[in-house]
């Protein structure tokens, strides 16, 4: 069964729909394959909470894929969420064009290097406000990159070597965050935040 107002969706039962639908809503219209949802993560001074609380941070946003300033040739990857099976791509005017323009945490730790959990210096020196999409152009949800934040979040306790698989490379693979996105989900289900209430398979 597809969502029969955007028709982009499809669910196994109308419980299934129904579960999923605070997903869904804010992504739920008609749009041309030349578009893809993504996410706008506002800068540090760009949203009214504090870091602790990432649904400030987050808005859908609608991409046009053929703009001549597209994400999707003028944004970097991010090498960690790669590695982990979900491709996606950042992309930063402040990054790209060299000029500061705000600090952003969480588009910084989404950009560090999965060889050494650092990420380039332009992306330290105030990227600002960002963009998100998938590389593979599926919608991104504001749950998701919210887990993927996390997951990268809880890596940076972890010791930076080869050896052994309690350390930063040893936990970048898919069964990891697998394992961490679904206890998370579980957390913000049980602590009420709609949104979480269905885990669905993040990797490819």
């Amino acid at each position: 069964m597809k969502c029969s107002n955007c028709r982009t969706v499809a669910y196994c039962s109308k419980k299934c729909q129904k579960d999923h639908w605070t997903v869904h809503r804010p992504m739920c219209k008609i749009y041309s394959p030349d578009e893809v949802w993504g996410i706008r993560i506002l800068s540090n001074n760009g949203a009214t909470a504090t870091i602790g609380d990432l649904s400030q941070y987050f808005r859908h946003e609608l991409i046009r894929v053929s703009s001549t300033q597209s994400i999707f040739t003028q944004g970097e990857e991010c090498p960690v969420t790669r590695r982990i099976g979900i491709p996606l791509v950042i992309y930063s005017t402040g990054v790209c064009c060299a000029h500061a323009t705000g600090l952003n945490e969480i588009a910084v730790k989404l950009r560090v290097e999965a060889t050494d959990g650092f990420a380039p210096d332009m992306w330290l020196h105030k990227p600002g406000e960002c963009l998100v999409v998938r590389k593979d152009r599926k919608p991104l949800t504001r749950e998701l990159l919210e887990a993927l934040y996390r997951f990268i979040s809880s890596l940076m306790s972890y010791p930076i070597s080869d050896k052994g698989w309690a350390s930063w490379h040893g936990l970048l693979n898919p069964s990891v965050w697998q394992m961490f996105a679904k206890r998370y989900y579980e957390d913000q289900e049980n602590a009420g935040r709609e949104g979480f209430d269905c885990f669905f398979p993040l990797v490819d």
